[in-house]
């Protein structure tokens, strides 16, 4: 009695081998707040003390392109840019009702450079 089905009358055919690696995304750098200052990847420096010109600390809002409120503590998304810090949160415009609850910024990363004594370089610990 013969198969139904047709019958193998061959060798298997070569392993195609293994699939070409996927490719490894870089590291996405820093957002640079000032030359002592850094905040995580995707987020804004928001200045928190602010004397002048200059700012002596920075805080992180964990959302990129972020409006900083004026209470120096939270921030809210692009999309509604209005603080309502009384409130805690932001509005699309002065008089819209719709809001969403402002997001509290973190302290930014110090950037250790490195000290130059001389000819030698040695870290700042």
């Amino acid at each position: 009695m013969e198969a139904s089905y047709p019958t193998k009358k061959g060798q298997n055919p070569p392993n195609p081998g293994p699939s070409p690696p996927t490719p490894v995304e870089p590291p996405s750098s820093p957002s640079v707040c000032d030359d002592y200052y850094s905040c995580p990847s995707g987020s804004t420096c928001c200045c928190i003390y602010k004397y002048g010109d200059f700012c002596f600390g920075w805080g992180c809002c964990p959302l990129e392109s972020a409006t900083c409120c004026d209470d120096h503590y939270s921030c809210c998304p692009q999309d509604y840019p209005v603080c309502d810090a009384k409130a805690g949160t932001c509005r699309m415009s002065t008089n819209n009702p719709l809001a969403v609850e402002a997001l509290k910024r973190v302290p930014a990363t110090a950037i250790r450079p490195l000290d130059i004594v001389g000819d030698k370089k040695i870290s700042s610990a």
